[in-house]
């Protein structure tokens, strides 16, 4: 774990706060199963049920729904978008927890997992105007200060290109940030910038992977200048390795928050207040 040490050290020297610099962000987070303890009748959440093999109970359910929320308020956003919650109720609960007045939007994505997507943010600063759901993806568009912003979560490269045709989102003054698992092959022929990328070339990931620092989840957009992009992280996010601590480790209860780290863009400029 000494070369996990050595990263970690080297990931605080740049992660920032970024609500300290005042400016307007967008942050993703993928939360890592954050199921509630019903069992679905549409899919398999057996594990997270009082009687799976997790022991999915009320007393982990709320303490994961309070470490989500102590994230959520930490990173301070206006715009934070989550992956991996599986219902409405769940997000309602993150949202009631923090201490941030987050208004959301989620959709149901139809996943065999019963995963979904939610956008948290402040409603007095992003104007959400439209909701796009699609297969692995969800499209917010609103605006910020005067100026058009579309945010695109999604884990299938494919559900992208889909929703910028759809969604016309190549539009003239349309500033898009797209967050989430996309392949960055893609991004050039979309017309966005895989802004995470100079983050994962000096040695920063937001997962811990045979023994090195993964960029896995990715930050792309078409707003030239951003400040800054790159991986949030806290002590407490880690365990005493230095490494993200989860929820579980395997069938474990480690109590942690998430195997990933958030990730979040940073602009100074352009949605200005």
């Amino acid at each position: 774990m000494r070369r996990a040490t050595l990263a970690l050290l080297f990931i605080l020297c740049f992660a920032v706060q970024a609500t300290a610099q005042g400016g307007f962000g967008v942050a993703y987070y993928d939360v890592d199963k954050l199921y509630d303890t019903i069992p679905s009748k549409f899919y398999d959440d057996g594990d997270y049920t009082p009687e799976g093999r997790r022991r999915w109970n009320g007393e982990r359910y709320a303490a994961k729904v309070r470490n989500i929320a102590r994230v959520v308020d930490s990173l301070s956003m206006p715009v934070v978008v989550l992956y991996g919650v599986e219902n409405e109720q769940v997000v309602r609960d993150v949202v009631a927890a923090a201490g941030e007045d987050y208004a959301y939007v989620h959709r149901t994505q139809d996943y065999n997992d019963g995963l979904d997507f939610a956008l948290l943010y402040f409603a007095d600063i992003f104007f959400v105007e439209r909701v796009t759901p699609w297969r692995g993806a969800m499209c917010v568009e609103g605006e910020v200060n005067g100026r058009e912003l579309t945010v695109v979560a999604t884990n299938r490269s494919s559900s992208l290109r889909v929703l910028f045709e759809e969604r016309d989102l190549h539009r003239e003054g349309n500033n898009i940030v797209v967050v989430g698992q996309p392949s960055r092959a893609g991004f050039a022929n979309l017309g966005v910038e895989d802004c995470s990328l100079k983050a994962e070339r000096a040695g920063r990931g937001n997962i811990f992977t045979s023994g090195h620092w993964v960029m896995r989840d990715r930050v792309a957009s078409n707003i030239a200048g951003h400040k800054q992009c790159d991986v949030y992280i806290k002590s407490w996010l880690l365990n005493s390795n230095g490494v993200p601590q989860p929820t579980f480790d395997g069938v474990r209860f480690c109590g942690g928050y998430s195997s990933a780290l958030p990730i979040y863009i940073y602009f100074e400029e352009i949605f200005a207040f």
